[in-house]
């Protein structure tokens, strides 16, 4: 019996035994080929070794690394299909007009308004003097403005300055008073239906800049960027999250909705839905009929099947 079940696995059997096989976990639906109970204890065991160990640690630097010197040529679009930059673009690229108060929200920050108090500034001042030439007696107070500018002692030594000093200071005065008006302006055009077809274009425009700009600069910019920063604080966050008391219960929570949500769907249920073509199977079952034949051939399957009660 023995020996006609090895010459039988290396022969054609094997590949009867893996279609049986294929057939059988195919027809299984998620509930059956997952256990969220043992899947939610996998998962948090394993982020807590890997938070505590420092593994993680060396694994992401030797990433860093490689990916540094594994930047290739040319731009993001030499490395990317059109089949996926194009229907990117055109999804960028449409007319969406966005929620006024979220916007709001996101540009009523301080990085914002410095950004427009120092334009606005910069605007006025820059506006003054192109005005300066055209008023009456400019001339001869610019001379001696010059003069007084000129006087390196005295009273008088810093009086232009503090004239053009109480000009900037007025200048920002005004300006701090229409900023939140400023703000505003800009989120209601933001979110203006008229002008969503433009700035779909500028989108556009964005996403165009991010395919071509040169691979390396992209890499420039990312050496800007600490590793060891990156690494802390995610190993950080690892630790943080691997402390919760409730992480076993909530990764169960998870994976329990996922597999609910898939319902009574077999697993060749899901290939079909996502229109999967068979031919992954044909050179899956080609490998495990390889890989069957192999172990049969082995002393250790030999062994084993001495343990079986075959007769």
């Amino acid at each position: 019996m023995k020996d006609a079940i090895v010459r039988a696995l290396r022969g054609d059997a094997a590949d009867a035994l893996v279609t049986l096989a294929f057939d059988h976990v195919l027809a299984m639906n998620a509930s059956q080929f997952i256990d969220a109970e043992s899947l939610a204890g996998t998962m948090a065991a394993t982020l807590k070794h890997s938070a505590a160990s420092g593994q993680a640690d060396e694994w992401i630097r030797g990433r860093i690394a490689h990916l540094k010197a594994a930047v290739p040529a040319g731009t993001l679009r030499d490395h990317i299909p059109t089949e996926i930059t194009d229907p990117m673009r055109s999804t960028i690229t449409l007319p969406v007009t966005p929620n006024r108060e979220m916007v709001g929200r996101l540009l009523e920050h301080g990085a914002v308004e410095n950004l427009l108090r120092d334009l606005l500034v910069g605007a006025l001042q820059g506006f003054a003097k192109r005005l300066r030439p055209s008023v009456p007696g400019a001339d001869r107070a610019g001379h001696r403005l010059k003069s007084l500018k000129r006087v390196s002692e005295g009273m008088l030594g810093g009086f232009g300055a503090e004239l053009e000093r109480q000009a900037e200071h007025k200048a920002r005065e005004f300006v701090d008073s229409i900023l939140n008006t400023v703000v505003a302006q800009a989120a209601d055009d933001l979110c203006d239906p008229s002008k969503a077809e433009s700035y779909g274009r500028f989108r556009g425009h964005l996403w165009d800049q991010f395919l071509d700009t040169p691979l390396a600069d992209w890499g420039t910019e990312l050496d800007k960027i600490d590793p060891e920063l990156l690494i802390s604080t995610a190993n950080a966050a690892a630790l943080a999250l691997a402390a919760r008391p409730s992480l076993h219960d909530e990764l169960k929570s998870l994976i329990e909705t996922a597999i609910s949500a898939l319902g009574d769907q077999s697993l060749q249920d899901m290939l079909a839905t996502v229109d999967v073509s068979n031919d992954w199977r044909l050179e899956a079952e080609k490998r495990a009929v390889i890989i069957v034949r192999s172990i049969a051939e082995t002393e250790d399957f030999s062994t084993w099947l001495d343990t079986l009660p075959l007769e």
